[in-house]
């Protein structure tokens, strides 16, 4: 892994950081009207997508790390905000660089977590639908012994 040693590099690999989690969190979005409008068969093109830039973002994530641990930095949120208010008062920008991203970042993770509950919704109706149907075929049993749902 390149070590990055200038504040400047940092910055570069900040926004690319922040360019990639924008276009990430758009797969989000875009994954998202698929699932609520049962689009199923996009659903595979945006993983394929999504699971790219989850590749991307862990490298600059190395990358970013990577630069921090060098500067002697614990990689924690509140550490590195402190950092970055104590050490780069003269470049103000990579402050509020670092705010979009932790911004971006909670982005990702609410949407990363709506479209998880929605999956979990159709799992649940299509577990429902296919219980159904598994009675109407004349196996009433729709529990196992232990209580669990037996299909």
């Amino acid at each position: 892994m390149t070590s990055f040693l200038h504040s400047s590099n940092f910055t570069s690999v900040l926004e690319a950081e922040k360019s990639t989690l924008g276009k990430f969190i758009e797969i989000l979005k875009e994954e998202e009207d698929a699932l609520v409008q049962g689009k199923i068969e996009e659903i595979d093109y945006l993983s394929s997508n999504k699971s790219r830039l989850i590749e991307k973002l862990i490298q600059i994530d190395g990358h970013r790390n990577e630069y921090l641990k060098n500067q002697g930095l614990a990689l924690e949120k509140s550490s590195i905000s402190n950092w970055l208010e104590k050490q780069l008062l003269n470049q103000p920008g990579i402050q509020t660089l670092w705010n979009e991203l932790l911004a971006l970042a909670q982005i990702a993770q609410k949407i990363n977590h709506s479209n998880g509950l929605i999956i979990s919704t159709h799992l649940q109706n299509n577990q429902r639908a296919f219980a159904a149907l598994h009675c109407a075929a004349g196996n009433v049993s729709l529990y196992g012994s232990k209580g669990q749902t037996y299909i």
